[in-house]
């Protein structure tokens, strides 16, 4: 028997769904949008990347699901596919003081798209395990797929195409280490796991816009800064996945909904790359020629299914 566990603190399990009406039938249907990213392996080119909506269908009685979607592998060659019946494990969690649903469904072989190519190694967790930004008057409205529903996705169609799934709209929490001078002269490490980074895209602009949350760079900071924002930062999509960077940004702090630069913060190199999977960050950066941090966290909370 498949059953979900932990893979990180802060989700308490609650039960795994299983449900039926009075004919013993129980079917769900669940479109999900989200954002796909084609990579061509054998050409090695800028991957094609497109909002998606992607269909599930569960047989709860069964424990199974099939997904269906349509991908545009370049201009004019769209594929469609619906997976083979996979088996799907689902439970229900307490996490940021609310009930949260994960379902998870893999295959190493899921079954055949319409060019007759195979999906391969085929991976996908539908989770609302999200991490959310905290509201501060001013700063961009967060954006969320339908029913908190974020899919992640990622399987090789035939092979010369890796498909991965990604929001647009993420907040990444993990550990912040920063290193800079002291008044002696030595080097001093300081580091934070009270610091959150929210990127936000603009695909048809390709920029992006970096937000970051209770920021403290040195344990001699005298208080903690509520919100520093990048903004107009370069965004490109590759084989590797997604990079984001900026040179001498001067970055804003907003308050009561207005946005004041703060020159004093200057970030001379910011980068963040979400490889793999596309739900785990690594940032780096150096602020005002003193402090370099590096970050390493993920938008959702992993969990995984295994075998009794």
């Amino acid at each position: 028997m498949k059953k979900l566990i932990f893979a990180a603190a802060g989700a308490a399990l609650i039960s795994l769904a299983s449900c039926s009406d009075n004919n013993g039938v129980s079917t769900m249907s669940i479109p999900v949008t989200t954002y796909s990213m084609i990579t061509n392996i054998t050409d090695g080119g800028e991957p094609v990347v497109a909002g998606t909506l992607y269909k599930f269908n569960l047989d709860m009685m069964a424990g199974t699901a099939t997904i269906g979607g349509e991908l545009p592998l370049s201009t004019n060659n769209n594929v469609t596919f619906v997976t083979n019946n996979l088996a799907c494990a689902i439970g229900t969690y307490t996490f940021e003081d609310s009930y949260r649903e994960v379902m998870k469904m893999e295959s190493m072989r899921a079954g055949t798209a319409s060019n007759k190519d195979d999906l391969v190694n085929f991976n996908c967790e539908l989770t609302q395990l999200a991490y959310f930004p905290k509201e501060i008057q001013g700063l961009p409205e967060f954006s969320y797929p339908s029913y908190l529903r974020y899919a992640v996705m990622s399987f090789n169609l035939g092979q010369n195409y890796q498909v991965r799934t990604f929001w647009p709209d993420m907040t990444f929490r993990g550990t912040t280490t920063t290193s800079y001078p002291a008044s002696d002269g030595t080097m001093k490490t300081f580091t934070n796991k009270d610091v959150q980074y929210r990127l936000v895209m603009n695909l048809k602009e390709k920029k992006a816009t970096v937000i970051l949350y209770d920021v403290k760079l040195a344990e001699e900071m005298p208080q903690t800064i509520s919100n520093i924002v990048l903004s107009d930062l370069a965004l490109s999509f590759s084989s590797s996945g997604i990079h984001v960077d900026g040179t001498n940004v001067v970055p804003s702090v907003y308050e009561g909904g207005v946005a004041t630069p703060n020159s004093r913060y200057t970030f001379d190199s910011f980068q963040c790359d979400l490889n793999g999977d596309l739900t785990s960050a690594t940032m780096r950066y150096t602020v005002a020629g003193s402090y370099n941090g590096h970050f390493s966290g993920s938008y959702i909370l992993k969990v995984a299914a295994n075998e009794d």
